[in-house]
C-alpha cells in the first residue's frame, strides 16, 4: 500500500525530473534484482538452476561463490555452472519492466548511465549505446585468465557448445568444450572485474563522455538518479554521486533502495530516500 509520503515523493522526483538539464543515471544490481534478475531470491534459483539444487545451493550467489575462480581441477564443473548462469541471466533472460520504464521516464532528457551491471539490461532496449559507461565488465565476453592480450572474446557460440555437452547427473561439462585462449592455450575465463587481471580497455570506451557529461552538467539542474546501488563497489556509483550532490549547487539526488538507503551527512536536504520496490516506483513514475 502507497503512504502519502511516498506518493508525495513520488511527485515530486518527477517534477525534478522534468525540471532537470541533465539526467545521469547510477545503476546497480537491485534494478536488475527488481525485473528478476535476483541473485538472493531461492524461487529464482529453483525455476533455472535446478540440476544444482543437488550441490545444495539455494541462490545464484550460493553457485558463484562456490565456482568463483577456474581451474585446471574444477574446469568441467566450473563451467557446467557459469555457462548456466550466463546462459540465464545474459542471453535468454528478456529486457525486463524496469529498465523498459527506466528508459520512458528519461527518454527525452539529456542523459547518461554508469552501471557496474554486466547482465547486458541496459543494451536490449532502446538506450543510446553511446550513452552507457560500464566499467564492470560483461556476461557475453571472455578473457584470458593470466591476459596475454587485451582481447576478449564473444562467448555466444562457446556458451552454447557448453551448455550441449553439460551432464545434469555430473554436473560437469565435455572436457572439450572448456574454452581455452586462442592466443596462449591457457584457459578463458568471464570477462568481469573479479580481480586485478580483469582486461578493462573494451569497457572503458565511453569514460570520456561520462567525464564530459558531468563537467558540462556542472552550472545546470542535475538529478542524480541511484537505483539499487550498494556497498559491493561504492567507488564507481554510490561515492561519486553522494559527492556531486554535495559540491554541486543545482543537484539533486534520488536514491531508490530498499535496504541500504542511508545518506551521507551534508546532503540530506539534496537527496530524497525511496525506500519502496523499484519495479512498482519506477511504474508509478511513469504514469504521473
Amino acid at each position: 500500500m502507497f503512504t502519502r509520503l511516498y506518493l508525495k515523493n513520488l511527485k515530486k522526483v518527477k517534477e525534478i525530473i522534468d525540471e532537470a538539464d541533465y539526467v545521469l543515471i547510477g545503476a546497480g544490481s537491485g534494478l536488475s534484482a527488481a525485473g528478476g534478475l535476483d541473485y538472493s531470491n531461492k524461487d529464482v534459483f529453483k525455476e533455472n538452476y535446478s540440476p544444482f539444487i543437488k550441490k545444495g545451493y539455494k541462490t545464484i550467489w550460493d553457485g558463484l561463490v562456490d565456482n568463483w575462480t577456474v581451474t585446471q581441477e574444477n574446469k568441467k564443473s566450473y563451467w557446467a555452472y557459469w555457462a548456466n548462469h550466463i546462459n540465464n541471466i545474459y542471453y535468454k533472460a528478456n529486457y525486463t519492466k524496469p529498465y523498459e520504464d527506466l528508459y520512458e521516464l528519461i527518454k527525452d532528457k539529456n542523459y547518461f548511465i554508469v552501471t557496474t551491471n554486466c547482465d547486458g539490461q541496459f543494451y536490449k532496449g532502446n538506450f543510446d549505446e553511446k550513452k552507457i559507461f560500464a566499467p564492470q565488465g560483461s556476461y557475453g565476453y571472455f578473457q584470458c585468465e593470466k591476459p596475454c592480450s587485451e582481447d576478449v572474446y564473444n562467448n555466444e557460440a562457446m556458451i552454447d557448445k557448453m551448455l550441449s555437452s553439460f551432464d545434469e547427473d555430473k554436473l560437469i561439462i565435455g572436457e572439450e568444450d572448456v574454452p581455452i585462449c586462442p592466443r596462449c592455450g591457457r584457459l578463458l575465463r568471464p570477462n568481469l572485474r573479479v580481480d586485478d587481471t580483469f582486461v578493462d580497455k573494451p569497457h572503458l570506451a565511453n569514460i570520456d563522455d561520462y567525464y564530459e557529461f558531468v563537467e558540462s552538467a556542472k552550472n545546470h539542474k542535475i538529478v542524480l538518479l541511484e537505483l539499487g546501488v550498494g556497498f559491493n563497489t561504492p567507488g564507481i556509483i554510490r561515492f561519486p554521486f553522494e559527492k556531486m550532490t554535495k559540491y554541486l549547487n543545482e543537484t539533486t539526488l534520488v536514491r531508490f533502495n530498499t535496504t541500504e538507503h542511508g545518506v551521507r551527512k551534508g546532503i540530506e536536504d539534496k537527496t530524497i530516500l525511496i525506500d519502496h520496490d523499484i519495479k512498482e516506483s519506477l511504474e508509478a513514475l511513469v504514469k504521473i
